[in-house]
């Protein structure tokens, strides 16, 4: 037997084993779960919720998947209020919060994590050493060593970088709008390949000019995955469920598969896997004075390994770069829906002066960029709706008095270990108890009138938790 036709065996071997482990597994878990449910008390069903249009899907369409981000959402959060309940998958009971007592609480607390689902996806896509993935000491010790490279004198010195990648957008836009060309062109997918290549360039050390190439082998397999991650299905709800309950290694098994995502999450880990090689031989040889922010981590004070950097790689790239880049469509779309501001804050940059030894736009001096930068991320924020999960039991505070479906007004919550929870940040950045009226109305003078919500602050900026990537967020 040659090599091609050993390769072929173990190929199929290794296909046949995870299709049969799947076929086994979820019948088994769904049982389990079913009569784990039937005999279990839970005080978050009497919140009162949304009713459910389906015992196998529960509200988790109307919630994750509508036509318009919040179609359902922020009218439930009208009708309930800031905490309530939804059904998930197969009849499971769901808290959704926006109210900013108990979020700051669910934010505080160590026993409320990132859920079982999510923590094995994030194993299999970033690596079991990810900044994202560990716990404990470690998470601190990695985040501590992330944060040099996140001040602001740092990030001023990737101006370059930003400039050169801001030229080549304007020009592949100009030629795009050259006579006799089409008056349409897709902002959002030049922003996705820019901010790919500023993350590449800045943060990780690799020159790719997606921009001009969006072939690139790394382009493809990025944007593949992230297609998949954000273009979500009624059958990856359910998948996502089931995840929670199946051993890692079988999905690590799983991934051989050759349907839905699994294909696409094989090519990133192929890719980057070969970019982290690269950095590690670069680091092994000490090559020259890179000034990327993976070596500027390296070469601060701190005792994390450069294997350990390194293996930040996959992270950087897909959590760094997407939430940039549709904050930033974000804003673009907002400007062309406003084209008096638009103005106004073209003559500001236009106006604005250099610091002379900075060599750099007084940014502190622009309030109506400013104000636009805030805005766009109380509307739109990177990470509207973050699942979490209690670890164990514990005792949820709330700003706001509920009554229940039996009658009774609380003022905190129990919630039980296994208790899946949405942290509604996107709502809670529209709730009229503390934004105002127009909350729902993209209104950057707010910014310019003074504190917009005072007494809250559940974020490092403009008091947003808007999860564009830094270690504060990686909480």
């Amino acid at each position: 037997m040659n090599d091609s036709e050993a390769d072929s065996q173990n190929s199929n071997f290794i296909l046949d084993l995870a299709s049969l482990a799947v076929c086994t597994i979820v019948p088994l878990v769904s049982l389990w779960l079913l009569l784990r449910r039937t005999f279990t008390s839970n005080t978050v069903a009497t919140i009162p919720g949304p009713s459910s249009r389906s015992w196998i899907y529960g509200n988790m369409p109307q919630l994750v998947l509508p036509d318009h981000y919040g179609e359902y959402e922020f009218q439930w959060q009208k009708r309930y209020g800031p905490l309530y309940r939804v059904k998930g998958c197969f009849g499971e009971d769901r808290l959704v919060v926006s109210d900013p007592q108990a979020l700051r609480q669910l934010f505080n607390d160590p026993s409320i994590i990132r859920p079982p689902s999510l923590s094995k996806t994030a194993h299999l896509v970033f690596g079991e050493e990810s900044v994202f993935c560990v716990e404990g000491e470690e998470h601190r010790s990695l985040r501590a060593a992330m944060s040099t490279g996140f001040s602001g004198r740092t990030v001023r010195t990737f101006l370059p970088v930003f400039v050169d990648v801001a030229e080549k957008i304007v020009y592949e836009w100009e030629t795009l709008l050259s006579p006799g060309s089409s008056p349409r062109l897709n902002v959002g997918k030049m922003v996705d390949l820019a901010t790919l290549d500023i993350i590449c360039d800045a943060a990780l050390g690799f020159r790719v000019n997606t921009v001009q190439n969006p072939d690139h082998p790394l382009a493809l397999s990025h944007l593949h995955v992230l297609g998949y991650a954000f273009i979500r299905s009624k059958s990856s709800l359910v998948a996502e469920y089931f995840t929670a309950h199946i051993p890692e290694f079988l999905l690590r098994l799983a991934l051989h598969l050759p349907f839905g995502p699994l294909p696409a999450v094989l090519g990133f880990k192929t890719v980057t896997e070969k970019l982290m090689e690269e950095k590690a031989q670069e680091f092994k040889t000490d090559a020259g004075d890179k000034h990327d922010l993976l070596n500027i981590i390296r070469s601060g004070k701190t005792d994390i390994l450069p294997s350990q950097i390194v293996h930040q790689l996959p992270l950087f790239l897909l959590a760094g770069q997407d939430t940039t880049a549709a904050v930033l469509s974000w804003a673009f779309y907002c400007l062309a829906q406003n084209p008096e501001f638009q103005q106004n804050l073209r003559q500001e940059i236009l106006s604005s002066k250099f610091n002379s030894q900075e060599g750099e736009l007084e940014y502190d001096n622009m309030p109506l960029l400013n104000a636009l930068l805030k805005e766009t991320l109380r509307m739109f924020p990177g990470g509207p709706l973050l699942e979490r999960w209690a670890s164990e039991d514990c005792v949820l505070p709330l700003a706001s008095e509920i009554v229940t479906t039996t009658g009774k007004h609380i003022r905190e919550l129990p919630i039980q270990k296994g208790q899946s929870i949405f942290l509604a940040l996107g709502a809670y950045q529209r709730l009229e108890s503390l934004w105002g009226s127009d909350a729902d109305e993209f209104k950057p003078s707010r910014w310019l009138e003074g504190d917009p919500c005072p007494g809250y602050a559940l974020g490092p900026y403009a008091q947003l938790h808007v999860c564009i990537f830094m270690p504060s967020h990686l909480t």
